[in-house]
């Protein structure tokens, strides 16, 4: 859901590097400074030597002492070949984060050109706060994989059918693993289960609701929904990125 009115952006930081002095290889790395609490644009805009190259976006956040909080990761193909394409993720900086390296890494053997680097700090205005206090926006994600034997697993992902990775299960500390986990299981939305998504007494419950179309990996803990259901996740997320709270709920059999 998107707000009619503006979003405040204040931008931060902005590296721009021109045309002309772009640079080659098949990983794009940077690091930069972020508050705890803030929301960020994370931006770039690359091409490759390959038709429909798979890319994946990574960002590793760490606190003041080089330790590792988190991570998120956009997976999604690049138009191509040799068409200039903008490829970005949004990160919500965790209590105690300072820093973060965003990574852009194509396949091995594809070469990407990249240029036009952005970090932004996103605000949300007044509007769309309110939008959050009266339950009027996604709080949380509830992935509905009954009929389809899901397994519980300790790192369960979400795809589309393209093969983008909507949510991983990945990178979260070993404390908040093992006391809560990265994702919430059960046969029916019961209160209990609902709470996974609330983010306090304060906010109503707002779940978006998508079908699992089949399971997937190894493990059969990870699953496939349709492309129109993973925009809707992924246009919810610009007003409030529930994801990086590991607001996800998978009911099963």
């Amino acid at each position: 859901m998107k707000s009619k009115q503006p979003m405040i952006v204040l931008v931060l930081m902005i590296l721009i590097v021109a045309l002309a002095a772009t640079s080659q290889a098949n990983e794009f790395r940077r690091t930069f400074l972020l508050e705890a609490g803030g929301r960020y644009e994370v931006s770039v805009r690359i091409k490759t030597d390959l038709q429909d190259a798979p890319t994946l976006a990574s960002v590793y956040i760490h606190n003041e002492h080089g330790q590792y909080l988190r991570s998120t990761q956009l997976s999604r193909s690049l138009a191509g070949p040799n068409q200039w394409q903008h490829i970005s993720t949004i990160v919500t900086a965790p209590p105690g984060a300072q820093k973060a390296t965003v990574v852009f890494t194509a396949a091995e053997g594809v070469q990407m050109e990249w240029d036009e680097f952005n970090i932004r700090r996103v605000e949300l205005d007044l509007a769309d706060e309110e939008l959050i206090r009266k339950g009027l926006v996604y709080t949380g994600l509830i992935v509905d994989a009954r009929g389809l034997n899901l397994q519980r697993g300790m790192s369960p992902k979400v795809y589309s059918e393209s093969g983008q990775l909507v949510y991983a299960g990945v990178a979260v500390s070993y404390g908040f693993l093992q006391e809560a986990g990265i994702a919430s299981y059960g046969q029916e939305l019961t209160p209990d289960l609902l709470r996974r998504i609330q983010p306090d007494d304060t906010i109503k419950v707002s779940p978006l609701v998508v079908n699992a179309l089949k399971i997937d990996g190894t493990t059969e803990s990870s699953v496939i929904i349709s492309d129109a259901d993973a925009q809707s996740i992924l246009d919810a997320l610009n007003t409030y990125d529930f994801l990086a709270h590991y607001s996800v709920v998978f009911l099963i059999d």
